[in-house]
């Protein structure tokens, strides 16, 4: 028998937007179907490659019934199993738990092709507030901002590592790590497609000597028209991605981003997409020097492992239809190596650790939101909280959650520096 459901729909965010976060663990992993069976997620298993659900092989413990292996199914709405066809394809009938996000409508109920009940569970997503054209500033003393700040700060620290405790309770601390740092190499433009490259890439395959054609071809970046009129330096660093990429596409064809889903303008040349993936390629292959510095120096070696991180090809290229830069240039600058400390590194500390290193950290260059929550907070510019990474970031989880001017600067925070 359905469950019936009287709620408003949700503002829509990107389905694999939802797929990506899910997969990393940010909505957790204990659930209650809407029947009223607990769930434990123990694995999520992988990105299907072919027909059918989202991820195969997941193993998952319900409350009365024990543990299952099988598929799981995200959608946007708890109706969309009947609406799109699952519950009469074949390809679908090894799934044993069907996510949905908007439960607006008056029933809802999975069944199988061969007419067995599918569980269903609803995800909490975060959806953007409605957009406004400006926010009106608290103009709070300083000592209130001070107080205001480090509360939050301290918020969205332990935020940040109940998330990397969930993935690394899903897929191991390496891999967590290493998705941490996928997303920080996107920033804000680019973070869940970063993310969602290094997902379905899979961490067993980005630890071997395939991973670099893996990341371009799975990211959609290994195009015949960049090979084709591509310089004979382009020509000679694509051959090889090439080479190996042609050898698994038809497997990984379902798994290829589609371009809309990259941003590519208003990025500074160094953040291009193209350079970004091919300094991820780089962390890959060097993850096990990544581990050894962290463990000899901790944040130190953190930094200096970004700071060193080189590349025959992209330390001297911006894309790959751009001129070969006239010296090189490092993969990852001093501004970006202390964002991804920030959001890749502290979280797998003790809070404690981490807090002492936010509040030494001096922080990156101020961006245009942390100005902007400046003068939200208080009412005026002011450098006073700009210097630490510590107020910065507690300027950016108090102006995420209470001042953003818009849907899309709000959206901007989330999960980012």
């Amino acid at each position: 028998m359905g469950c019936v459901f009287a709620e408003m729909p949700l503002a829509r965010p990107r389905e694999l937007e939802i797929q990506a976060r899910l997969f990393r663990g940010d909505f957790g992993f204990e659930w209650t179907t809407h029947c009223g069976e607990k769930l434990r997620i123990l694995h999520f298993g992988e990105w299907n490659r072919e027909a059918g659900p989202d991820f195969k092989n997941a193993r998952i413990e319900f409350e009365k019934r024990g543990i299952e292996e099988g598929d799981i199914e995200v959608d946007w709405d708890a109706r969309d199993w009947e609406t799109h066809g699952h519950a009469v394809n074949p390809s679908f009938a090894n799934t044993r738990l069907h996510f949905y996000v908007n439960a607006a409508g008056a029933a809802s109920f999975a069944r199988s092709s061969d007419h067995r009940h599918i569980p269903q569970a609803r995800l909490l997503v975060e959806c953007p507030p409605p957009s406004v054209s400006k926010c009106s500033a608290p103009a709070v003393s300083l000592e209130a901002a001070r107080t205001m700040i480090d509360r939050a700060a301290k918020f969205r620290l332990e935020t940040k590592g109940a998330a990397f405790s969930s993935a690394t309770r899903l897929h191991g601390p390496n891999a967590a790590l290493f998705f941490g740092i996928a997303a920080g190499l996107g920033y804000k433009n680019n973070s869940i497609p970063f993310l969602l490259a290094v997902q379905r890439t899979g961490w067993k395959a980005a630890q071997g000597n395939d991973v670099e054609a893996l990341l371009f071809g799975i990211s959609g970046f290994l195009e015949p028209r960049s090979f084709d009129e591509a310089d004979d330096i382009t020509k000679t660093y694509l051959k090889p991605l090439w080479d190996s990429w042609w050898k698994v596409r038809d497997s990984f064809s379902r798994c290829v981003l589609p371009r809309s889903i990259w941003k590519f303008s208003g990025l500074r040349p160094p953040n291009h997409p193209h350079r970004r993936i091919g300094a991820l390629a780089s962390v890959a292959r060097k993850f096990q020097k990544l581990q050894k510095q962290i463990g000899e120096s901790k944040e130190k070696g953190f930094l200096r492992f970004f700071e060193e991180l080189d590349h025959p090809y992209w330390t001297h290229h911006w894309n790959l239809s751009a001129d070969p830069l006239a010296k090189s240039v490092a993969l990852v600058g001093a501004d970006r190596a202390t964002d991804l400390l920030l959001n890749a590194y502290l979280p797998m500390l003790d809070p404690e650790d981490a807090a002492k290193i936010l509040l030494a950290a001096r922080g990156p260059q101020a961006s245009g939101i942390l100005e902007r929550a400046t003068v939200w907070l208080l009412g005026c510019e002011s450098r006073e909280f700009l210097r630490t990474a510590w107020d910065q970031q507690g300027l950016l989880q108090l102006y995420r959650d209470f001042g953003a001017a818009s849907s899309s600067e709000a959206l901007e925070n989330i999960g980012g520096v």
